[in-house]
């Protein structure tokens, strides 16, 4: 039987050179089969690239694990208005029904069906090849490229399991409805795909200027093996993998990814982040982030040295293409108010989501405070504090001289003028994922606001699109693993503190005499604040009894913040018993589970996880409680 594959890239590419009326009639470019397609390397590399293509997602706030992270963990509220699912989720509810999360569910399976499609495929070759002289496929590139399926299906289903536990497992392409597998079962999955995948993938690395960059590398699953074996063993109280995977194991391979991958530490971590960028800087209408400029930073750019895997973005005009702007870096920046762009420059606007908790500045500021530095006389706080969270002045929404909090760390900071309608806007924002916009002078405005481009890399590359979106514009990697992530796990999993103290020297601090764990997790929680691992780590730290976690998201209450542009106080709210209730999971899509539809008992097939009925159903701002 024929299979139909969708061809995102290359053949994308070739619609648009042709009109409808030809696009209607090119049959065997809209619709390759397995009998037709591929027939060399080059069209295999487009379907295993076309697996890439469902990692980005369009609207984050129900298809991104990251966004869910974000505002679960004790690092950012919900902000936005409370209509909205922003709100909800960080209070570890869900508005209005279960289908929340539809879109995450459907896009990592596509990226499942298409794994399966890849492995097939392959291995179809395989056996014609087997014996042949001249193969039109080199075994290197087959190896590669099943690793890279191999990898790719094990990140789907760990998109999956960490958010929802035991899923369906599809390792073929049979359309059959298929109950939830079991947790273990679930990661002994995970677990044998990324065994595969260190096994079958080259020992390169694809960084700035490859044409290979996005995608897996052996790096990237020897990382990924390590950070699914620390939640899988500390979530659920384990000692190996249900693959039998052991800690020694992961321990050699992530041994392996920090001596012979190539990666290593940027000289300053305020460089990963794309506020450092030199578009921003370049006018010469004099417009500058002080922060940056004072500093002497300066942007590493997308797929640099230390990054080992990443979510990749491009320039779009609009929504419905298959590369799409970082979309998360849209809904996690500031809302768009009444100031002027030039007030909060270089910063540009979004959806206003995830502003940064107080209680988690505090905190860092006294823990920061704590600290011995290498060179008191020059370093007296930990610099990723400041290059890590913008500490505005908030200014009334309707009166731009009104000052309503006063949250600034220094002159080097802009202001902000705070969006009429939003919620929880606390004087804080995170600078890791926010969209950055530079001045263009060419547009040759007397308004310096309509001369203000919303995402820099339309000024860096003009022509590319006329959106002044920042959803649309921003081509901004998202990091999901890198290399200080690889050095703090290998000690986590050694108990030894020299990949911690590599972490902080590289911010100046000063070495810790001895291995803690209390040390471990203080490191990860400030080095990688903001990079969506904080509500996974707070997880598995706290294993079954979920302890930990409730403890700390307990804390986010009592601080002033402003509601409507009114200055209100966080009121208390329960997390450590919603916490019980749900296990940490959120809830399969209920569409989903009518599609299974009923086993033979007439119980649903696909069952829902614990605590979504009425009451993980968020209703208004004043139901907090």
């Amino acid at each position: 039987m024929k299979k139909i594959l969708s061809i995102i890239l290359a053949v994308a590419a070739m619609f648009s050179l042709v009109s409808c009326e030809k696009f209607l009639d090119t049959t065997l470019l809209t619709a390759k089969t397995s009998e037709n397609f591929p027939t060399n390397e080059a069209e295999l590399g487009q379907m295993v690239t076309s697996i890439y293509a469902y990692m980005l997602c369009e609207s984050p706030e129900g298809a991104s694990p990251q966004y869910i992270a974000q505002l679960a963990g004790d690092e950012c509220l919900g902000g936005n208005v409370p209509g909205n699912n922003n709100i909800a989720h960080s209070l570890l509810q869900v508005k209005q029904n279960t289908n929340n999360f539809l879109n995450l569910w459907s896009r990592n399976y596509v990226m499942i069906n298409r794994c399966n499609f890849v492995m097939e495929i392959i291995n179809k070759i395989n056996e014609q090849q087997n014996g042949q002289q001249n193969k039109t496929f080199s075994q290197a590139i087959l190896d590669r490229y099943m690793g890279e399926a191999y990898f790719m299906r094990a990140y789907a289903y760990w998109s999956l399991a960490s958010i929802f536990g035991g899923v369906p497992l599809r390792t073929d392409n049979e359309v059959v409805n298929k109950p939830r597998a079991t947790i273990d079962e679930t990661y002994k999955l995970i677990a044998n795909d990324l065994k595969d995948a260190i096994t079958l993938l080259p020992p390169v690395i694809y960084t700035y200027g490859s044409t290979e960059t996005g995608h897996a590398t052996k790096a990237a699953a020897e990382a990924l093996q390590a950070r699914v074996f620390l939640f899988y063993t500390g979530r659920y109280d384990k000692e190996t993998l249900p693959n039998g995977t052991t800690k020694d194991q992961v321990i050699k391979d992530l041994e392996n990814c920090i001596n012979n991958s190539g990666h290593k530490l940027v000289s300053d971590q305020r460089n990963l982040w794309s506020y450092t960028n030199e578009v921003s800087e370049s006018n010469e209408s004099g417009y500058r982030y002080k922060y940056v400029t004072e500093n002497g930073l300066k942007w590493e750019g997308n797929s640099c040295i230390e990054t080992i895997f990443a979510e990749k973005h491009q320039m779009s005009q609009g929504f419905g293409n298959t590369w799409v702007g970082n979309e998360l870096s849209f809904f996690f920046s500031p809302a768009q108010a009444k100031s002027d762009y030039m007030r909060h420059y270089p910063f540009a606007w979004g959806w206003g989501q995830g502003p940064v908790s107080p209680v988690f500045y505090q905190e860092w500021k006294e823990w920061s405070d704590k600290q011995t530095y290498l060179k008191p006389e020059e370093v007296k706080e930990d610099p990723r504090l400041s290059g890590s969270i913008w500490g505005y002045n908030a200014y009334d929404a309707d009166d731009a001289s009104k000052l309503m909090l006063e949250r600034k760390f220094n002159d080097l900071e802009p202001d902000y003028q705070v969006a009429a309608i939003y919620f929880q806007q606390t004087g804080y924002f995170q600078k890791k994922c926010i969209t950055v916009g530079a001045y263009d002078e060419t547009i040759g405005n007397e308004d310096p606001n309509k001369n203000f481009i919303c995402g820099f890399t339309r000024v860096q590359y003009p022509g590319v699109t006329t959106s002044n979106n920042p959803g649309h514009i921003a081509a901004v990697d998202v990091i999901l693993i890198r290399f200080a992530d690889v050095l703090l796990m290998h000690s986590e999993l050694t108990g030894t503190a020299d990949g911690i103290n590599k972490v902080r020297a590289r911010s100046g601090l000063a070495p810790i005499g001895g291995y803690t764990l209390q040390a471990l997790k203080d490191e990860r929680r400030y080095e990688l604040a903001f990079e969506f691992v904080r509500w996974f780590d707070l997880l598995r730290w706290s294993g079954p009894e979920l302890t930990e976690a409730g403890q700390a998201l307990n804390k986010q209450t009592g601080f002033e913040m402003l509601n409507e542009s009114k200055l209100t106080v966080q009121p208390h709210y329960d997390f450590a018993s919603r916490l019980k209730v749900t296990q940490g999971y959120w809830p399969i899509p209920q569409t989903e589970i009518d599609i299974a539809g009923k086993d033979e008992n007439g119980n649903d097939i696909l069952q829902q996880n614990p605590g979504w009925g009425p009451e993980g159903l968020f209703t208004d701002w004043a139901s907090i409680k």
